[in-house]
C-alpha cells in the first residue's frame, strides 16, 4: 500500500478529562480522536488476559519489554483515581504513544513510518518537553501494539502552549474580517479542571511575562462547592451534566431519583468565580480597563461556567471585548459529529477539541509553508 515510509501529521491536547486529537496522513484527511486520559502500566506477569477487540483508540495497549502499557480506556480498569490533578507532563510519552499506535492500527501503516506531532502543554510545563521528548523517543525505538506489530517511528516532537491554538484561529477570524492581530493585545484565558493558563500576545508576540499556569483551575473549587451543597462524590457526573446543559433536574441513580440540583449549581458557580476573582483582577482587569485587549474564554470550565463567566464581564462593562473560543466554529462541529460518536454522549466535544484542532491548522499550515519553500 505504501511505497514509502509514510508521513503522519498528528496535534495533540493531553487534557486530564480526555485526550483530543486531529491527524492526517500526509496526502490524505483530517480525522478526529478523543481518548480518556488514564495510563497504567503492569508487569507482562501480573496481567492474566488482554483483549484486542473494540476500537484501537478505546482498547490502547502496548508492550515495552516486561510490561504492558494500558492507555485511555484500556487502562481503566487498573486504577481507582482521577488524574484531574496531575501534570500533564506525567504520562504525556505513554499516552501519545498510545495514540500513535492506534492510529497505525486504523489506517493500516507499515511498521516504520515518520510522525510529525505538535503537543499543546501548560506554559509552566512547558519545561518538561525534554523530559518528554526523549522518553517518546526511546519508546518509539520499538513498541508493539497489541501484539501484533512493532512500529518503530521517526519522530519529529515540538511543543506550543495551551492557548496557542486558539490564537491562530484568532488571528485567522480578525484577518477573514481584514484585521491585522499585531494591531490588538488578545488574551486568551484558557479554564480547566486541573489549572488554569492565560496567554498573552501583544503585537503577535507571545509576552512570556504576562502569562501564566498558576491561577485556579476548576476541580478544587467545584469538590469544595459540591461537598458544600451535600453533593456525594457518586453523584459528581449529575452535578457536573446539571451545569454543562444548564437543567437543574437531573436524575440520580444513587438516590433513585429526579433531584434538583440548583443550589449546588449556584455554589460552584460562586465558588469558581470567587477562585479567579483575584486572578482576573490582577493580571486581566487593569489592562482591560485601560482599554487594552481582547479577552477570550477557551477550556472545558469556560463552557461549563459559561453564562456565570459571561456576566462576570458584563457586570464589568467589558462584555463586549469578550468572546468565547468556540463561537464560530462551524466545520469543526460538522468534523467531530460525522466522526466521533461520542459526541452524542458529550455534546460540549466540539468545544472541548478547539485548541487542538487550531494547533492542527498551524502544523498545517508550517508543512505546506515547507512545501513551498522546498
Amino acid at each position: 500500500m505504501f511505497s514509502q515510509p509514510p508521513t503522519l501529521l498528528l496535534a495533540c491536547d493531553l487534557g486530564k478529562s480526555g485526550g483530543k486529537f486531529f491527524y492526517k496522513l500526509l496526502n490524505g484527511q483530517t480525522h478526529a480522536l478523543w481518548m480518556d486520559a488514564e495510563v497504567a502500566q503492569r508487569s507482562t506477569a501480573g496481567v492474566a488476559q488482554v483483549s484486542q477487540s473494540g476500537r484501537p483508540q478505546d482498547n490502547a495497549w502496548f508492550r515495552l519489554e516486561d510490561d504492558l502499557v494500558f492507555v485511555g480506556k484500556a487502562a481503566q480498569a487498573f486504577l481507582d483515581y482521577n488524574s484531574f490533578k496531575e501534570d500533564k507532563s506525567l504520562k504525556a510519552a505513554e499516552r501519545i504513544a498510545g495514540v500513535l499506535g492506534a492510529i497505525a492500527k486504523i489506517e493500516n501503516l507499515p511498521p516504520k513510518f515518520e510522525a510529525i506531532v505538535w503537543v499543546l502543554l501548560p506554559i509552566n510545563e512547558l519545561a518538561t518537553r525534554q523530559k518528554i521528548s526523549s522518553r517518546l523517543s526511546d519508546i518509539c525505538q520499538g513498541f508493539c501494539f497489541q501484539d501484533e506489530t512493532e512500529y518503530r517511528i521517526d519522530l519529529k516532537l515540538s511543543f506550543r502552549p495551551e492557548g496557542y491554538g486558539i490564537y491562530v484561529q484568532r488571528k485567522c477570524q480578525l484577518q477573514q474580517t481584514g484585521v491585522a492581530i499585531t494591531q490588538r493585545t488578545t488574551w486568551i484565558e484558557m479554564l480547566g479542571h486541573r489549572n488554569g493558563t492565560q496567554l498573552a500576545f501583544e503585537t503577535g508576540t507571545l509576552n512570556a511575562a504576562k502569562s501564566t499556569s498558576k491561577f485556579p483551575g476548576f476541580w478544587e473549587p467545584f469538590e469544595k462547592a459540591a461537598n458544600a451543597a451535600g453533593v456525594s462524590v457518586t453523584e459528581y457526573d449529575v452535578l457536573l451534566k446539571a451545569l454543562e446543559t444548564g437543567q437543574s433536574q437531573q436524575y440520580s441513580v444513587a438516590k433513585g431519583e429526579t433531584i434538583d440540583f440548583s443550589d449546588a449549581m449556584a455554589q460552584v458557580e460562586a465558588g469558581y468565580l470567587d477562585a479567579l476573582d483575584s486572578h482576573f483582577n490582577d493580571h486581566l482587569i487593569p489592562s482591560l480597563a485601560k482599554g487594552k485587549g481582547d479577552v477570550i474564554l477557551a477550556g472545558g470550565a469556560a463552557y461549563l461556567m459559561r453564562q456565570a463567566l459571561q456576566l462576570y464581564f458584563e457586570d464589568r462593562g467589558f462584555f463586549p471585548r469578550l468572546s468565547l473560543a468556540w463561537e464560530h466554529q462551524d466545520a469543526l462541529t460538522r468534523l467531530v459529529e460525522a466522526q466521533l460518536p461520542e459526541s452524542y454522549e458529550m455534546p460540549s466535544m466540539a468545544m472541548r477539541m478547539t485548541d487542538c484542532f487550531g494547533l492542527f491548522q498551524a502544523l498545517l499550515g508550517d508543512m505546506n509553508r515547507m512545501k513551498v519553500a522546498s
